[in-house]
Protein backbone atom coordinates (compact mmCIF):
# COMPACT_ATOMS: atom_id res chain seq x y z
CA UNK A 1 0.00 0.00 0.00
CA UNK A 2 2.72 2.01 0.24
CA UNK A 3 4.06 1.73 -3.12
CA UNK A 4 0.24 2.38 -4.13
CA UNK A 5 0.40 5.68 -2.14
CA UNK A 6 4.04 6.67 -3.90
CA UNK A 7 2.82 5.89 -7.24
CA UNK A 8 -0.54 7.57 -7.07
CA UNK A 9 1.25 10.78 -5.41
CA UNK A 10 4.00 10.45 -8.70
CA UNK A 11 0.99 10.17 -11.25
CA UNK A 12 0.17 13.59 -9.77
CA UNK A 13 -1.96 12.55 -7.12
CA UNK A 14 -1.50 15.15 -3.93
CA UNK A 15 -0.92 13.00 -0.90
CA UNK A 16 -3.42 15.66 0.75
CA UNK A 17 -6.35 14.82 -1.78
CA UNK A 18 -5.81 11.39 -0.95
CA UNK A 19 -5.67 11.92 2.91
CA UNK A 20 -8.71 14.10 2.61
CA UNK A 21 -10.36 11.41 0.78
CA UNK A 22 -9.66 8.98 3.06
CA UNK A 23 -11.11 10.88 5.74
CA UNK A 24 -14.11 12.00 4.17
CA UNK A 25 -14.49 8.11 3.78
CA UNK A 26 -14.13 7.61 7.38
CA UNK A 27 -16.75 10.74 8.60
CA UNK A 28 -19.32 8.83 5.97
CA UNK A 29 -19.16 5.55 7.90
CA UNK A 30 -19.72 7.26 10.93
CA UNK A 31 -22.72 9.52 9.12
CA UNK A 32 -24.43 6.78 7.56
CA UNK A 33 -25.34 5.03 11.51
CA UNK A 34 -25.24 7.80 13.87
CA UNK A 35 -27.24 11.17 13.56
CA UNK A 36 -25.50 14.98 13.85
CA UNK A 37 -25.40 15.71 17.36
CA UNK A 38 -23.34 12.20 18.54
CA UNK A 39 -20.44 12.86 19.97
CA UNK A 40 -17.50 11.42 18.59
CA UNK A 41 -14.05 11.35 20.04
CA UNK A 42 -11.56 10.87 17.28
CA UNK A 43 -7.77 8.69 18.54
CA UNK A 44 -5.43 10.17 16.47
CA UNK A 45 -1.42 8.80 16.20
CA UNK A 46 1.10 10.57 15.10
CA UNK A 47 1.27 9.68 11.38
CA UNK A 48 -0.49 9.68 8.46
CA UNK A 49 -3.76 7.31 9.97
CA UNK A 50 -3.62 10.25 12.74
CA UNK A 51 -4.18 12.37 9.88
CA UNK A 52 -7.00 10.59 8.59
CA UNK A 53 -8.37 11.27 11.62
CA UNK A 54 -8.37 15.00 11.50
CA UNK A 55 -9.49 15.20 8.26
CA UNK A 56 -13.02 13.11 9.61
CA UNK A 57 -13.13 15.14 12.96
CA UNK A 58 -12.88 18.74 11.25
CA UNK A 59 -15.40 17.09 8.19
CA UNK A 60 -17.90 15.28 11.17
CA UNK A 61 -17.60 18.51 13.24
CA UNK A 62 -19.22 20.94 10.08
CA UNK A 63 -21.99 18.36 10.28
CA UNK A 64 -22.50 19.38 13.36
CA UNK A 65 -21.08 16.59 15.07
CA UNK A 66 -19.74 16.99 19.29
CA UNK A 67 -16.02 16.40 17.96
CA UNK A 68 -13.17 16.00 20.47
CA UNK A 69 -9.61 15.21 19.29
CA UNK A 70 -7.06 12.90 21.32
CA UNK A 71 -3.80 12.92 20.10
CA UNK A 72 -0.91 10.43 21.27
CA UNK A 73 1.96 12.39 20.64
CA UNK A 74 2.92 15.91 20.05
CA UNK A 75 1.39 17.68 17.70
CA UNK A 76 4.48 19.58 16.21
CA UNK A 77 6.10 16.06 16.00
CA UNK A 78 3.40 15.45 12.77
CA UNK A 79 4.96 15.74 9.39
CA UNK A 80 3.80 15.89 5.89
CA UNK A 81 0.17 15.35 5.16
CA UNK A 82 -0.82 14.67 8.62
CA UNK A 83 0.53 18.03 9.53
CA UNK A 84 -1.39 20.03 7.33
CA UNK A 85 -4.65 17.83 8.31
CA UNK A 86 -3.54 18.69 11.65
CA UNK A 87 -3.55 22.48 10.10
CA UNK A 88 -7.05 22.19 8.90
CA UNK A 89 -8.48 20.82 11.98
CA UNK A 90 -9.57 24.36 13.99
CA UNK A 91 -10.70 22.31 17.05
CA UNK A 92 -9.08 21.50 20.27
CA UNK A 93 -6.00 18.75 20.17
CA UNK A 94 -6.35 17.40 23.89
CA UNK A 95 -3.45 14.57 25.04
CA UNK A 96 -4.76 11.01 24.77
CA UNK A 97 -5.23 9.79 28.17
CA UNK A 98 -7.42 7.02 28.85
CA UNK A 99 -9.79 8.95 31.59
CA UNK A 100 -11.49 10.97 28.16
CA UNK A 101 -12.97 7.97 27.74
CA UNK A 102 -13.77 6.50 30.65
CA UNK A 103 -17.41 7.37 30.17
CA UNK A 104 -18.19 10.39 32.91
CA UNK A 105 -20.11 12.59 32.22
CA UNK A 106 -20.69 13.11 27.75
CA UNK A 107 -19.74 9.85 27.11
CA UNK A 108 -19.30 9.01 23.71
CA UNK A 109 -21.39 7.51 21.15
CA UNK A 110 -18.81 6.89 18.55
CA UNK A 111 -15.17 6.49 18.98
CA UNK A 112 -12.93 6.73 15.88
CA UNK A 113 -9.73 4.21 15.88
CA UNK A 114 -6.91 6.43 13.83
CA UNK A 115 -3.89 5.42 16.11
CA UNK A 116 -2.41 2.99 14.00
CA UNK A 117 -3.13 1.57 10.38
CA UNK A 118 -1.47 -1.36 8.35
CA UNK A 119 2.07 -0.91 8.83
CA UNK A 120 2.07 -1.30 12.68
CA UNK A 121 4.85 -4.25 12.74
CA UNK A 122 5.80 -4.35 16.62
CA UNK A 123 3.60 -4.94 19.75
CA UNK A 124 2.16 -2.00 21.50
CA UNK A 125 3.16 -0.38 24.77
CA UNK A 126 2.20 2.36 26.64
CA UNK A 127 0.04 5.16 26.29
CA UNK A 128 -0.92 3.36 22.86
CA UNK A 129 -1.49 0.46 24.41
CA UNK A 130 -3.73 1.88 27.80
CA UNK A 131 -5.68 3.83 24.76
CA UNK A 132 -6.60 0.70 22.98
CA UNK A 133 -7.64 -0.73 26.53
CA UNK A 134 -9.51 2.50 26.41
CA UNK A 135 -11.17 2.29 23.30
CA UNK A 136 -12.96 -1.29 24.09
CA UNK A 137 -13.28 0.07 27.96
CA UNK A 138 -15.65 2.14 25.79
CA UNK A 139 -16.77 0.11 23.31
CA UNK A 140 -18.20 -2.10 26.51
CA UNK A 141 -20.66 0.72 27.44
CA UNK A 142 -21.95 0.89 24.15
CA UNK A 143 -19.55 3.01 22.10
CA UNK A 144 -19.56 1.99 18.67
CA UNK A 145 -15.86 1.69 17.49
CA UNK A 146 -14.58 2.86 13.94
CA UNK A 147 -11.28 1.66 12.65
CA UNK A 148 -9.43 3.76 10.75
CA UNK A 149 -7.58 1.05 7.75
CA UNK A 150 -7.88 -1.59 10.43
CA UNK A 151 -8.25 -1.96 14.16
CA UNK A 152 -4.89 -0.25 15.81
CA UNK A 153 -3.01 -3.72 17.39
CA UNK A 154 -3.48 -5.42 14.03
CA UNK A 155 -0.83 -6.66 11.84
CA UNK A 156 -2.11 -5.62 8.57
CA UNK A 157 0.10 -8.31 6.80
CA UNK A 158 -0.56 -11.11 9.22
CA UNK A 159 -3.72 -10.51 10.92
CA UNK A 160 -1.68 -11.30 14.45
CA UNK A 161 -2.39 -9.03 17.85
CA UNK A 162 0.46 -6.63 18.32
CA UNK A 163 0.02 -7.38 22.21
CA UNK A 164 -3.38 -5.48 22.18
CA UNK A 165 -5.75 -4.61 19.77
CA UNK A 166 -8.73 -2.44 18.97
CA UNK A 167 -12.12 -4.48 18.50
CA UNK A 168 -14.31 -2.36 15.91
CA UNK A 169 -17.89 -2.58 14.90
CA UNK A 170 -16.58 -1.53 11.47
CA UNK A 171 -12.92 -0.68 9.65
CA UNK A 172 -12.88 1.63 6.68
CA UNK A 173 -9.91 0.85 4.77
CA UNK A 174 -8.42 2.13 1.21
CA UNK A 175 -7.98 1.37 -2.36
CA UNK A 176 -7.83 -2.79 -1.42
CA UNK A 177 -8.48 -4.61 1.69
CA UNK A 178 -5.31 -6.42 3.65
CA UNK A 179 -4.52 -9.44 4.64
CA UNK A 180 -5.03 -8.60 7.96
CA UNK A 181 -8.65 -7.92 7.26
CA UNK A 182 -9.25 -11.73 6.14
CA UNK A 183 -6.37 -13.17 8.26
CA UNK A 184 -7.33 -14.43 11.98
CA UNK A 185 -7.80 -12.92 14.87
CA UNK A 186 -7.45 -9.94 12.89
CA UNK A 187 -10.95 -10.60 10.98
CA UNK A 188 -12.52 -10.81 14.12
CA UNK A 189 -11.64 -7.72 15.28
CA UNK A 190 -12.55 -5.86 11.86
CA UNK A 191 -16.00 -5.77 12.11
CA UNK A 192 -17.53 -4.56 8.75
CA UNK A 193 -15.22 -3.87 6.47
CA UNK A 194 -16.09 -1.21 3.87
CA UNK A 195 -13.62 -0.75 1.20
CA UNK A 196 -13.45 3.69 -0.07
CA UNK A 197 -11.67 3.93 -3.50
CA UNK A 198 -9.87 7.38 -2.28
CA UNK A 199 -7.90 7.93 -5.83
CA UNK A 200 -5.91 5.57 -6.68
CA UNK A 201 -5.70 4.26 -10.07
CA UNK A 202 -5.99 0.69 -10.43
CA UNK A 203 -3.38 0.60 -12.68
CA UNK A 204 -1.05 0.84 -9.81
CA UNK A 205 -1.51 -2.86 -9.70
CA UNK A 206 0.72 -3.20 -12.72
CA UNK A 207 3.57 -2.04 -10.88
CA UNK A 208 3.07 -2.95 -7.01
CA UNK A 209 1.79 -7.27 -8.97
CA UNK A 210 0.59 -8.17 -5.49
CA UNK A 211 0.73 -11.41 -5.01
CA UNK A 212 -2.38 -12.34 -2.27
CA UNK A 213 -5.84 -12.70 -3.34
CA UNK A 214 -8.96 -13.39 -1.77
CA UNK A 215 -10.65 -16.62 -2.81
CA UNK A 216 -14.32 -16.60 -3.65
CA UNK A 217 -16.81 -17.64 -5.89
CA UNK A 218 -15.93 -14.94 -7.94
CA UNK A 219 -11.98 -16.26 -8.25
CA UNK A 220 -12.58 -19.53 -9.02
CA UNK A 221 -15.69 -19.07 -11.50
CA UNK A 222 -13.79 -19.49 -14.39
CA UNK A 223 -11.37 -22.63 -13.09
CA UNK A 224 -14.47 -25.17 -12.62
CA UNK A 225 -16.36 -26.05 -16.13
CA UNK A 226 -19.83 -25.03 -16.06
CA UNK A 227 -22.58 -28.09 -16.06
CA UNK A 228 -24.34 -28.45 -18.44
CA UNK A 229 -27.90 -30.57 -18.74
CA UNK A 230 -26.29 -33.14 -21.18
CA UNK A 231 -23.35 -33.30 -18.98
CA UNK A 232 -22.08 -36.69 -17.41
CA UNK A 233 -19.28 -37.70 -14.76
CA UNK A 234 -16.62 -38.44 -17.54
CA UNK A 235 -17.32 -34.47 -19.03
CA UNK A 236 -17.26 -32.92 -15.98
CA UNK A 237 -13.57 -33.56 -15.53
CA UNK A 238 -11.68 -35.48 -12.82
CA UNK A 239 -10.54 -34.71 -9.19
CA UNK A 240 -7.77 -36.16 -7.68
CA UNK A 241 -7.43 -36.17 -3.58
CA UNK A 242 -3.89 -37.32 -2.42
CA UNK A 243 -4.63 -37.82 1.58
CA UNK A 244 -1.75 -38.41 4.75
CA UNK A 245 -1.41 -42.01 5.98
CA UNK A 246 -4.48 -44.68 6.41
CA UNK A 247 -5.08 -42.54 9.46
CA UNK A 248 -5.46 -39.22 8.89
CA UNK A 249 -8.10 -39.37 5.71
CA UNK A 250 -10.73 -37.65 7.22
CA UNK A 251 -10.44 -34.68 5.26
CA UNK A 252 -9.80 -36.12 1.89
CA UNK A 253 -12.63 -38.57 2.63
CA UNK A 254 -14.59 -35.50 3.25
Amino acid sequence: MGEADRLAIASGIPGIVLMENAGRAVAEAVARRDPPGSRVVVVAGPGNNGGDGFVAARLLAERRYRVSLLLVGSPDRLKGDAAEAARRWTGPVLPAAPEHLDGAGDAPHVVIDALFGAGLDRPVDGLPRAMIEAIGAAAGRGARIVAVDLPSGINGTTGAVMGAAVRADESVTFFRAKPGHWLLPGRLHRGRLTIAGIGIPDAVLDTVRPRCALVGPAFVRDMVPLPSLAGHKYSRGHVVVVSGGASTTGAARL
